[in-house]
């Protein structure tokens, strides 16, 4: 008999917006507030643990809401910003403090070669949709390190949309299994 490899999902880590989130029945674990992230501006979330044991893959869900119309084909990027160090902020990338703040980038430079020290995990792709229309895409991430930051950087031409009701990041684990 053959052997098949399998995957399964692990538990998702989420990141949202406690105070706004509306995403059962998937349970928000870590924070991030998305709300009015105005174009050019970056976002980054709670630090998060993926465990000393962790999958080799994730999937990676970026939902977001614009306040506005962006032209299409303008993008929001977004990055991890990984760890080795659970607390200690000098070993986040960037400049990143690893809580849910705004993310101007190190002292010495701006958001948009700060950031170059974090690991792109993709570009979604913004549609000339306004206000209502959940704009999300997914990719698949290898991470290298123990614990991640996210960090959303808004190149969509437009501020996102005043609550964060329906923007959130999901992680999942994506496990490997041989039967």
């Amino acid at each position: 008999m053959a052997n098949e490899v399998l995957t399964k999902n692990g538990t998702q880590i989420v990141w949202a917006n406690s105070g706004d989130f509306g995403g059962s029945p998937i349970a928000r674990t870590h924070q991030i507030d998305l709300t009015s992230v105005a174009t050019t501006e970056a976002r980054e979330g709670a630090k998060a643990d993926l465990g000393a044991t962790r999958a080799a893959r994730y999937s990676v869900t970026m939902r977001i809401e614009l306040n506005a119309a962006a032209t299409s084909g303008l993008v929001v990027d977004f990055y991890f910003g990984q760890s080795p160090h659970g607390t200690a902020a000098t070993a986040n990338p960037g400049g990143l403090t690893g809580a849910d703040a705004d993310y101007a980038g190190t002292a010495g430079d701006a958001v948009g070669d700060s950031i170059k020290q974090c690991s792109w995990v993709g570009s979604l792709p913004c549609t000339s949709d306004a206000d209502t229309v959940i704009q999300q895409a997914t990719w698949t991430f290898m991470p290298s390190e123990r614990y991640v930051i996210p960090v959303v950087y808004n190149l969509s031409g437009q501020a996102f949309e005043g609550d964060a009701v329906e923007m959130s990041i999901i992680m999942t684990p994506l496990i490997d299994e041989i039967q």
